[in-house]
């Protein structure tokens, strides 16, 4: 609900704060006053673009803040405004603040928000009635959403299992046709793994065997030079069989002893005798690993320099998998888990048909069941709400929904059409094109109305609701504003004596024209304060005893009607 109302620059209004009570407030003034200014404000607190043209003349920006009641509101909207940062609890403040030149700001809860969170907020807190949202009552959207709001339970969790049987269907169709579509791909690619696979298997590397050949062919191509080299340092180490000279380790191990023997007679020769010794020992050792080493040449008779070559030739016939044996191998690996992948897949397509039948199957039958809701839901609301239009002085109007099966989609599977007709001799049709202004602002007041039977909602405001009416019809929509302000708060910006009657609180929007510009205030209304307004709402006259006779007399009417609301409990 709107607790007050902050109006400061915004088009003729230079200043005014509004108290607003719940029940019906209507707003009234003369042409030019400024009513529509009382709309804008609501339109921009809920998010509506603003623009420059409604700052007063000479001021150098409008603001407009808002208060507002919590209490009985969405939860959504107090999450919406905290998750932005801003505070909401039993209130929420909100603020538009529109600069001549520049951009403009938005506030809620105390802090500076983005325009959607105002949007958003806005959803659950006002219901805007006007010519824009009559226009958006001509669209298929708004009219299938109307007709499912309607349906209540029955329509709401016919439409949840629809959605998510729509929604297994639409992803086993989207795996299905990506199976289908890379066949040829994950065949070819099958093939060209397998082949991979076989071809290193065939060759079987063994991890580290390149370096290790490479290493091998090496030696090999130089076998005759390192045998030679290393025979002949083996032999001046140690000799050889055939040769009677004196080798290096019998040189240094005369050595070691004709030191050691010097050593016994000066002890101060000890450490070079010992280090003698050492080398002779070193010597030794060095000597045993070159023949090692001139040994391994006999044991590689096994595999010839050629058998080497031929070898790393085979290995590098991989190089297509990976530049090393270390990368052919993680090659291998990830093939074989890819290819099992592919043929598991492929595997599986053979029963996709048949999920993806059933899947279709379940959303045809969840379409049905919804289909079948919301035809019920038609009947009754169509029904309710030529109650109301009957009411609303449109006796032979008649409101009624085409439900067609159509190609499934996210909402259902049918499309919605709300028809219209104003009378018995013509054909019902869309009612964008049949309803004019006056019946189709009738028509959303009946909607409403219905509505709220149903489930509550904390504002509406409606400008322009007795478009193209008067007399016993303008009676019949005061009347149904206060119906529906039994549930919510009802705001109405009205020029009929017939509408304003029925409201518990009454504004008025005062020009002054003898000031520097144009100036309006506003201001709240007693009772000889409404009797003077509706008088000259009824005949431009506010002082004729006539006038004033019937405005106390529409105003006492539709006081005692009310007071029968409250008693009998009345909503229709």
């Amino acid at each position: 609900m709107i607790v007050a109302l902050q109006l400061e620059n915004l088009g003729v209004i230079p200043a005014a704060r509004l108290e607003l009570s719940p029940g019906l407030t209507v707003v009234s003034g003369e042409t030019g006053a400024g009513k529509t200014m009382f709309v804008t404000a609501l339109d921009l607190l809920t998010g509506a673009r603003a623009e420059s043209h409604v700052v007063r003349a000479g001021a150098e920006r409008a603001v407009v803040e808002g208060v507002f009641d919590l209490n009985g509101a969405d939860p959504s909207v107090a999450e919406r405004i905290v998750e932005a940062g801003g505070e909401a609890e039993d209130e929420a403040i909100i603020a538009r603040i529109i600069p001549r030149a520049g951009r403009a700001r938005a506030t809620a809860g105390g802090r500076t928000v983005p325009l959607g969170v105002l949007k958003d907020a806005g959803h659950g807190l006002v219901s805007m009635h006007g010519q824009s949202e009559q226009m958006t009552l001509r669209q298929a959207a708004t009219q299938r959403e109307l007709l499912d709001t309607a349906g209540g339970e029955l329509v709401a969790r016919a439409l949840a299992d629809y959605r998510e049987a729509y929604t297994r269907w639409r992803t086993l169709t989207a795996e299905h046709e990506r199976l289908h579509a890379t066949a040829a791909e994950r065949a070819e690619k099958i093939a060209y793994l397998t082949a991979s696979l076989e071809t290193i298997d065939r060759i079987r590397p063994q991890a580290g065997e390149d370096v290790e050949l490479t290493a091998l062919a090496a030696r090999l191509g130089a076998a005759e030079d390192l045998k030679s080299a290393v025979s002949g340092a083996h032999d001046l180490l140690v000799g050889s069989d055939w040769e009677e000279t004196a080798n290096a380790a019998d040189l240094i191990n005369r050595a070691a002893a004709e030191v050691s023997r010097a050593a016994a007679t000066d002890d101060t020769l000890s450490p070079l005798a010992a280090a003698v010794t050492d080398a002779a020992l070193r010597l030794a050792d060095t000597a045993a690993e070159l023949s090692g080493y001139l040994q391994e040449f006999d044991d590689l008779g096994a595999m010839s320099l050629e058998d080497a070559e031929a070898r790393r030739a085979e290995l590098g016939s991989l190089a297509a998998f990976g530049p090393d044996v270390e990368s052919v191998l993680a090659f291998e690996q990830r093939a074989g888990a890819e290819l099992l992948e592919l043929q598991n897949s492929e595997s599986s397509l053979g029963d996709m048909d048949a999920r993806v039948e059933a899947a279709a199957a379940a959303v045809e039958a969840a379409g049905d069941t919804l289909r079948t809701a919301r035809e019920h839901a038609a009947a009754e609301f169509a029904a309710a709400v030529g109650a109301e239009l009957a009411a609303l002085s449109m006796p032979r109007a008649r409101l009624s929904f085409e439900i067609a099966p159509a190609a499934p989609h996210a909402l259902g599977a049918d499309t919605v059409r709300m028809l219209f007709t104003a009378h018995d001799a013509a054909a019902p049709g869309d009612i964008g094109k049949l309803a004019s202004g006056g019946e189709l602002s009738r028509v959303m007041l009946a909607i409403e109305v219905v509505k709220a039977g149903h489930s509550a909602f904390p504002t509406f405001v409606f400008d322009e609701v007795d478009a193209g009416v008067g007399g016993r019809a303008a009676i019949e929509i005061g009347r149904r504003l206060a119906i529906l302000a039994q549930h919510s708060q009802v705001i109405v910006v009205t020029h009929l004596a017939q509408v304003a009657a029925w409201a518990d609180q009454h504004l008025t929007i005062v020009k002054d024209d003898a000031a520097d510009g144009a100036v309006s205030g506003v201001r709240t209304l007693d009772r000889e304060g409404r009797l003077t307004e509706l008088a000259r709402m009824l005949g431009g006259m506010a002082d004729s005893e006539n006038a004033l006779a019937h405005a106390a007399e529409l105003l006492d009417t539709s006081t005692a009607e009310k007071a029968g609301f409250a008693e009998d409990g009345v909503t229709e």
